[in-house]
């Protein structure tokens, strides 16, 4: 009978735990683990810049302050696409300046690496490089117009960070004016390398704005390397002006040598120089004595008129590179450094997309005014930078650096 009750008992205690009065808790769910953060991704960028040859300090230039611009976005944390995050690679070509090498560089980059951006050709190697990227579409940032076949509605994608040709004369011709009026006549030296007709166009366009009366060129090989023959041909025109043309960048060193033997040769009238050579060349090279009435746009960064973001970024490249840059490093940092932050936040990986913002992106430049696209009244479309205006003049052999020249936005923008 006991065994009876405590048999009832033990199924009286199982039908109430089976009822719920007495249930055990259900165990709680596993925690959904946290999805790790995507990694980042590689974006590459060709860098096809003149490494050898005469202008290779020029490209050099070039190349570091791209690496600049880079190096900066990624410590910012690179570029956000399309929600996935990217780490900017630079791909460094040496396009030596020539044509044929350039545009077999820009083979490699495009279909074997697939790039999506080009940076850095100079000149010859520009059109190189141009003739794969606008066909496949791929963005190409260069330095300066060379031909005026390389701009226009038909080469959509192509960007030139470099101020305009007629920017480049415009600056020393209104300090000329403003401050030399009695100097009227003027003469270019110009080495005969693909971008003459750009500088000469340029140098007729803007001594004519500020009533300058040009009268001619003469051109030199580039590898000229003692300018008393054709010194000796310009002199006796007894011009008031001579231009040095596009001397400085093509020729680098050579435009301290010209400048000391056009005074050497009794020309005491002034010197312009639109394209600078090496910084300090021209104080190296150039007796003090002789370097007076040199109107140039190279600059003294701690002129009073020059920009603290200007300053930041020499400042800043010599303390990277370890060297004092020349004036095409804060063109090609400002271009660069805009485009990655546009790239920043992007929603597609399309260039097309790509082309169609940045041709209307605005930012704040470091030469004292907005940086946009401009050129459309003489190119038919937006797609070079306006440089800085500071104008600068050796006065007893020191760079004052000074005054700004007026912007020739009627030129260039359309109304």
């Amino acid at each position: 009978m006991r065994k009876l009750v405590i048999s009832i008992l033990v199924a009286a205690m199982l039908a109430a735990m089976l009822a719920g009065g007495c249930s055990k808790p259900a165990p709680s769910p596993a925690p959904t683990p946290t999805p790790a953060p995507a990694l980042p991704k590689t974006l590459d960028i060709g860098v096809a810049v003149v490494l050898t040859g005469v202008t290779a300090h020029i490209g050099t230039n070039i190349q570091n302050a791209i690496l600049m611009a880079i190096d900066d976005r990624n410590e910012q944390g690179g570029a956000t696409i399309a929600g996935q995050k990217y780490v900017l690679n630079p791909i460094v070509r040496d396009t030596k300046q020539d044509i044929i090498a350039a545009k077999s560089i820009a083979e490699e980059l495009v279909f074997d690496k697939g790039v999506k951006v080009i940076s850095g050709p100079f000149i010859a190697d520009a059109v190189g490089v141009q003739s794969v990227t606008e066909p496949n579409k791929v963005m190409l940032f260069g330095i300066s117009v060379v031909v005026p076949a390389m701009i226009g509605p038909n080469k959509p994608y192509t960007f030139f960070s470099g101020r305009p040709k007629r920017q480049m004369l415009n600056n020393p011709c209104a300090y000329i004016q403003k401050f030399y009026p009695e100097a009227k006549t003027v003469i270019s030296l110009i080495p005969d390398i693909s971008d003459l007709p750009t500088f000469t166009d340029a140098a007729e366009t803007m001594c004519q704005r500020y009533g300058l009366d040009w009268q001619g060129y003469e051109k030199m090989p580039i590898d000229t390397k003692d300018f008393m023959p054709i010194i000796s041909r310009v002199l006796p025109k007894n011009p008031d002006i001579i231009d040095t043309s596009s001397t400085g960048g093509a020729m680098g060193a050579m435009c301290a040598l010209l400048v000391k033997q056009l005074r050497q040769a009794g020309f005491n009238g002034i010197i312009m120089i639109p394209a600078v050579p090496p910084p300090g060349l021209i104080e190296e090279v150039v007796p003090k004595e002789y370097l007076t009435k040199v109107v140039t746009n190279d600059l003294n960064p701690d002129g009073p008129v020059v920009t603290q973001a200007y300053r930041d970024i020499c400042n800043g490249y010599e303390k990277k590179f370890g060297q004092v840059p020349v004036d095409i490093v804060a063109w090609v940092y400002n271009c660069q450094s805009a485009f990655y932050k546009f790239l920043d936040g992007q929603t597609t990986m399309d260039t097309t997309a790509w082309m169609e913002g940045f041709e209307k992106y605005r930012w704040q430049g470091p030469f004292g005014f907005e940086s946009f696209w401009i050129g459309k009244p003489i190119w038919g479309i937006d797609r070079c930078l306006l440089g800085p205006a500071w104008t600068s003049e050796y006065k007893n052999g020191k760079l004052v650096t000074e005054w700004a020249a007026p912007l020739p936005y009627d030129m260039f923008v359309e109304k």
